[in-house]
């Protein structure tokens, strides 16, 4: 059926495709900006887990210092007190606090700076008699913790015994009687030193390379922050914008933590790919049923105002239009012309050929009468072999008398069949022109054109007749043969 529908309704067949598009555009760009926002907000509820999960890691790792660094605190408070610690009293002492201390690899005492008892001792040995100001490593912490007169935590560090450690230095200065104050200050006496085992440690407090969907990474080797090298996970970690949270050390210092989901930031909240592929696809069905929502929109209209059979305009659309070209050439002051045509000899060619010969008679008919039509002017069939053809501008009568003779011989021409016969079919005319001082209604005009139309009836058939503005046929009857 869309074969047969009018010029100007076949310049609009791209609408429903071009509102499909727009529709299917808006809807595309609309689940792009959900999922956007979707994948955002994710994004950022992952990255506030991730710093959660590194505070909680944190917080285990303060409990597990302060409780471990417990244990050098005392021994040095005991020596300070004291003056000293014996090798049986320092096992005795050591040996009670250490008894529920699993991440504790040893500890040591150093006066004046070298290593001469450690609990415990076997596994130990290699560490008696360590100079801490011979050790590059070792010495600039130790340095730090007498200058502060605070305990310095450094690490992990490659120790002498073999293995990783995480190292507290705590100084001790020896207290002076009641009432003397030794010339000078407190005397230094030397350190305590607390090693403590890294890998037990950082297990017992989750600070391992992969949890909770996290890549977790630490760096800040021995105390040295976030410039320091990564002791913990890949360094890569911290080249992916991960999420950060610095550990304060005694003595000064700090690591730093760092957190990226696992497989990176990229596709961390991301909808999956199922729900994006359906999403997209949806948006492509909207657009395919806006497409089709606007055709069937079309085809409806084209129905309600075409005849079915020819795709002719019909009544309808038909008095609208030729009100719009009285209206017009009213307020140009120019004339146009109403043609009312009809077949002559359609009833008998029905009767011997049938309704089906019938109605390709009126198509062909019709694609004819359109073919002689402008592109201003319009053509439409009133019903039964009864066509009209609105002319909007023409130059005088003898212009309209022209146009509708072009009609005649067009219609007179043999036309072909499905079945492979040729008919000739005639016609009569009638024509009205229309533009006067006073605005003329539809009625008035139709009935003026079919009165010539019937004039051309009486005349013989294949016959223009043009009528006057009294509403009489002028006479001038132009014969053209049936």
């Amino acid at each position: 059926m869309s074969q047969r529908l009018p010029s100007h309704w076949i310049r609009h067949r791209l609408l429903p495709l071009a509102v499909g598009v727009c529709s299917a555009a808006l809807a595309a760009a609309l689940v792009w900006v959900v999922i956007d926002i979707s994948h955002a907000k994710s994004r950022t509820q992952i990255q506030a887990q991730a710093q959660s999960h590194l505070l909680q890691i944190r917080d285990r790792l303060d409990r597990q210092l302060q409780s471990t660094l417990s244990v050098p605190e005392t021994v040095a408070a005991f020596i300070a007190a004291q003056g000293g610690m014996s090798q049986e009293v320092f096992s005795t002492v050591v040996g009670r606090l250490l008894e529920h201390q699993r991440n504790i690899r040893n500890l040591a005492l150093a006066p004046d700076n070298v290593i001469s008892d450690v609990y415990p001792r076997v596994g130990n040995e290699r560490a008696l008699g360590l100079r801490y100001m011979d050790n590059p490593q070792q010495r600039g912490a130790v340095e730090r913790a007498i200058q502060t007169r605070r305990t310095v935590v450094a690490g992990p560090i490659p120790l002498v015994q073999g293995g990783l450690g995480i190292i507290s230095r705590t100084p001790v200065f020896l207290a002076h009687p009641p009432g003397k104050t030794p010339e000078g200050g407190p005397r230094y006496w030397g350190i305590v030193s607390l090693t403590v085992n890294a890998d037990t440690l950082f297990a017992d407090v989750g600070l391992q390379t992969e949890q909770m969907g996290f890549q977790i990474a630490a760096r800040g080797l021995d105390a040295t922050g976030s410039q320091g090298a990564v002791f913990i996970g890949k360094p890569e970690t911290f080249e992916q914008s991960p999420a950060t949270l610095d550990v304060p050390l005694p003595g000064g210092g700090s690591w730093t933590l760092g957190a990226v989901p696992v497989g990176g930031w990229k596709d961390a909240g991301r909808a999956p790919a199922l729900v994006v592929t359906l999403a997209y696809a949806f948006a492509l069905l909207l657009g395919l049923l806006s497409a089709r929502l606007v055709r069937s929109h079309q085809q409806v209209l084209a129905l309600a105002t075409h005849d079915r059979l020819t795709g002719l305009p019909n009544r309808r659309l038909f008095e609208d239009r030729l009100s719009q070209a009285v209206l017009a050439a009213h307020r140009d002051h120019r004339p146009g012309a109403l043609l009312l045509v009809d077949l002559d000899g359609f009833k008998a060619i029905n009767d011997e050929w049938g309704h089906a010969c019938g109605d390709q008679v009126l198509m062909r008919a019709a694609q004819r009468l359109a073919s002689v039509a402008r592109a201003s002017d319009t053509a439409a069939r009133l019903g039964g072999d009864e066509f009209a053809l609105v002319l909007n501008v023409v130059e005088s009568r003898d212009a309209a008398r022209d146009a509708a003779q072009q009609v005649l011989a067009a219609l007179l021409a043999p036309m072909g069949l499905d079945n492979g016969q040729h008919v000739l079919v005639g016609a009569s005319v009638g024509v009205a022109l229309f533009q006067g001082p006073a605005l003329e209604g539809i009625g008035p005009l139709m009935d003026r054109a079919d009165r010539a139309l019937y004039a051309s009836k009486r005349e013989g058939k294949g016959v223009v007749t043009l009528a006057d503005d009294a509403g009489r046929t002028d006479g001038l009857a132009a014969a053209t043969g049936v």
